[in-house]
């Protein structure tokens, strides 16, 4: 039997295989609001259809995800129940991202959705299917790339990817408590 093992987990069976080995400890991800991205964005939020959410994102996109993300908490309340001596945990990309999305300029952002290597087109994103990041129309990336929350319009920004990081190790959007739980020496041995 495995005493001190921790893993990660994209979805409730994987985590259960990984329990059955004898995991002790297991993150499992949510998906994140993928409806916020400016890929999704440029192609398919028509403001006069009512597809915005407030936020800027895609209602319909994100909405479905929060319910794919509530079913996957459900099933890990099951596992849990099943396996008392792991600790589950269960990691909110998605309300960490939207946390940041909703006050940028807050988080030290002054960019939400525009791209920071990009190519034009899809406006106001700076986005283009055509000629993304890498392409000989977009080679160049902005000068400060920690101003913006999107990199490309498919990957966050390395500033993001750490103020996520941080939410999720910091500020509750990790259930239980990533600090609390995963520090804790005596629940390792």
């Amino acid at each position: 039997m495995i005493t001190a093992f921790t893993a990660a987990a994209t979805t409730p069976y994987k985590a259960l295989e990984i329990l059955k080995k004898g995991a002790k400890k297991v993150f499992v991800e949510g998906v994140p609001p993928i409806g916020c991205l400016p890929m999704i964005l440029s192609r398919h939020l028509l403001p006069d259809h009512g597809d915005g959410d407030g936020d800027g994102c895609h209602s319909v996109i994100n909405g479905n995800i929060k319910a794919h993300n509530s079913l996957l908490e459900e099933k890990l309340k099951e596992l849990r129940r099943h396996f008392p001596d792991a600790i589950i945990f269960y990691v909110d990309v998605f309300a960490a991202h939207l946390s940041v999305v909703k006050e940028f300029k807050a988080n030290g952002f002054e960019e939400s959705f525009k791209v920071c290597c990009g190519a034009g087109g899809g406006a106001p994103y700076n986005f283009n299917y055509s000629s993304m990041c890498g392409s000989p129309e977009a080679s160049v990336a902005c000068s400060q790339p920690s101003k913006y929350i999107n990199w490309d319009g498919i990957h966050l920004t390395e500033a993001m990817n750490k103020r996520v990081a941080h939410l999720i190790s910091h500020d509750g959007h990790c259930r239980p408590s990533f600090s609390g739980a995963f520090f804790n020496k005596s629940s390792v041995m």
